[in-house]
């Protein structure tokens, strides 16, 4: 489902419901970043919070906001760590955190802020950073890692 057709008759009239229209056509939802903060972390609260969210739906969430120029606040990220963990996807929380530690290569400052603030949902649910689990450690003698 999506916005009704009544708001896309608008759409060659209103440069932000054409806006609208392209992104849900590309995301299969309507456009958050636009939102006041409160409600963009509510609509997405909700959406992760949804009991029949499965891998599929999980996946295309936290890629809609990895894509989006923002970083989300830890409350955001605990309920993606909960939505998680009721669908038995570990490797889906590292690569939120390394989503999150890539969007910031020349602040570390802030990942590390992320990680304190998410420290007892953390060791709650049994996750593990990538550096506690070596993933940006290269071997010995071998350089750094290509990627």
């Amino acid at each position: 489902t999506g916005p009704t057709a009544d708001m896309w008759r608008y759409k060659y009239d209103i440069p932000a419901v054409n806006e609208a229209y392209y992104f849900w056509r590309k995301y299969g939802t309507i456009r958050t970043d636009t939102l006041p903060e409160d409600q963009f972390d509510a609509m997405w609260i909700h959406f992760f919070n949804n009991p029949l969210l499965d891998r599929f739906e999980l996946r295309r969430g936290c890629n809609i906001i990895h894509d989006m120029d923002l970083i989300p606040e830890p409350t955001l990220v605990e309920e993606m760590f909960r939505a998680c963990r009721r669908i038995n996807d570990y490797p889906m929380t590292i690569r939120i955190l390394e989503g999150i530690k890539d969007k910031l290569p020349n602040d570390p400052v802030v990942y590390k802020w992320m990680v304190q603030e998410l420290t007892p949902i953390m060791n709650e649910l049994g996750i593990k950073t990538p550096d506690e689990l070596g993933l940006h450690i290269a071997p010995e003698g071998k350089g750094p890692l290509p990627y």
